[in-house]
């Protein structure tokens, strides 16, 4: 019988293929580190792409609206903040005032322009006599009034009345003093009638005076 597991002729161990062809190790070598190399890359870009952030979402922003400017500034020219708020200026203005114009004094009234009076005896017993008393305001407005009647000593006493209002004192012996209670209209008179109380004669007065003036004795 011939043995089977002797060595074909002719046939190469592998070890022996190897060693008379180094080229091919080292092939093998290079190819298997490519595979290496390339399994790393894909390994390193898969965690790169995962860890990618998305795009933030799009920002807009409030337009504000074009000021426009009738001056353009230098374009070296610093940057000035603006208030936009107007300022109220008082624009000068002229004088439109008028001197003050000077009073012109009125004219008088028609007629003398004075407080009158007049004394006028109506009636004559033995220890009395009666007279009217008539006071006129000839001026432009209305007027105080004041008569004063100065008798002799004979003169003792007096009873007065009018319907325009009427005060009655007396000074002294003889001497009455006569006003009106309120001003006299202008244009308008007041009449007094008056009783005396004598001793002796006579029924006129000595001195009659309205407001100062001698009045008139009839």
């Amino acid at each position: 019988m011939s043995d089977r597991s002797a060595p074909r002729p002719g046939a190469r161990s592998a070890p022996a293929v190897l060693a008379s062809m180094p080229w091919i190790v080292v092939l093998l070598g290079v190819g298997l580190l490519a595979v290496l190399l390339v399994f790393a890359l894909l390994s390193f870009r898969g965690p790169e792409h995962a860890a990618a952030p998305e795009p933030a979402p799009p920002m807009y922003l409030p337009r504000l609206p074009a000021v426009t400017s009738s001056v353009t500034p230098p374009a070296d020219a610093p940057l000035v903040a603006v208030d936009a708020t107007p300022s109220r200026t008082p624009s000068p203005r002229a004088s439109t005032r008028r001197p003050a114009a000077t009073p012109t004094p009125r004219a008088p009234a028609a007629g003398s322009g004075r407080v009158s009076a007049d004394y006028q005896a109506t009636s004559s017993d033995r220890d009395s006599f009666s007279a009217r008393l008539t006071v006129r305001n000839t001026t432009g407005g209305a007027r105080e009034w004041r008569v004063e009647l100065l008798f002799t000593g004979n003169v003792k006493s007096i009873r007065a009345s009018s319907d325009s209002g009427l005060s009655v004192r007396t000074q002294g012996s003889g001497w009455f003093v006569l006003s009106g209670t309120r001003p006299l209209p202008a244009g308008e008179s007041a009449v007094v009638s008056m009783t005396f109380g004598r001793t002796g004669s006579g029924d006129r007065p000595g001195q009659c005076t309205v407001n100062g003036a001698d009045c008139a004795i009839g």
